[in-house]
């Protein structure tokens, strides 16, 4: 499995036959991460201001039929946090700050990390329970830029050469138009891996993922919606939250 291009592959999940140039980013989201986002020991403004990769060992995914969680790291300084319905329980001098930072409220973790500093609020603390849903986090996946680095990091494939098995005796189905398109990757074990992202939704609710390409927003992702250009999304379990490529 050394050496293994996944250019080919990336480019038969797109639907083109190379990897343009430019900048991307992939980011993870939903109601799997909101919902247990506060407390949160890592939200605070020290850890907002670095964009050094970070474990976050509670966010994971689960893909293969051992159902064992995948987890990615991530850049929270140039993660993305919305901040709404809050208004009955943070200061208001905080909303207005948040507010001219980025007339939607949806501020960088660098940002909100001075301006939580700047109020002394504090996420990591148990009181911050209250913020559940006030806050919510679009965590970029460590990358480096590039089209195939976030189309790498999405899909675990930075992984290698440890991969996800989709199971001889597996019943989950894989949608036939991305089985198609997947056909003719090679090696099996990286074919078979990437079909795990490409299950029907109804089997995809356990584990794995469903692809939904450049169609439909991600959940948990659509913030990005007129700000970024979807590439290529995914949902995981009963869309619960996705994972988006952006360019």
């Amino acid at each position: 499995m050394r050496g293994v291009d996944l250019t080919h592959a990336f480019a038969a999940l797109l639907g083109r036959s190379d990897l343009p140039a430019g900048s991307y980013d992939a980011y993870y989201g939903g109601d799997t991460l909101d919902e247990f986002l506060f407390p949160a020991p890592w939200l605070t403004p020290a850890a907002l201001a670095s964009s050094a990769p970070v474990a976050l060992p509670d966010v994971a995914c689960y893909l293969d039929d051992d159902h064992a969680a995948l987890a990615w790291e991530f850049d929270l300084a140039n993660s993305l946090f919305a901040v709404e319905w809050a208004d009955d329980v943070l200061p208001a001098a905080f909303l207005a700050d948040v507010r001219a930072a980025d007339p939607d409220m949806l501020v960088r973790g660098a940002d909100l990390g001075v301006l939580l500093a700047r109020h002394g609020i504090e996420l990591a603390a148990k009181s911050a329970r209250r913020l559940r849903y006030r806050i919510t986090a679009l965590l970029r996946l460590a990358t480096d830029g590039t089209l195939h680095d976030a189309m790498r990091m999405a899909t675990f494939t930075h992984r290698l050469p440890a991969l996800a098995v989709l199971g001889s005796n597996s019943q989950r189905r894989v949608e036939q138009r991305w089985a198609e398109a997947l056909a003719g990757v090679e090696p099996p074990e990286l074919r078979d891996h990437l079909r795990l992202h490409c299950l029907e939704p109804f089997w995809s609710r356990a584990a794995g993922a469903c692809y939904l390409g450049a169609s439909e927003w991600p959940t948990g992702t659509s913030a990005l919606d007129g700000r970024r250009k979807l590439v290529a999304g995914w949902e995981f379990g009963e869309s619960q939250s996705g994972v988006a490529v952006v360019g």
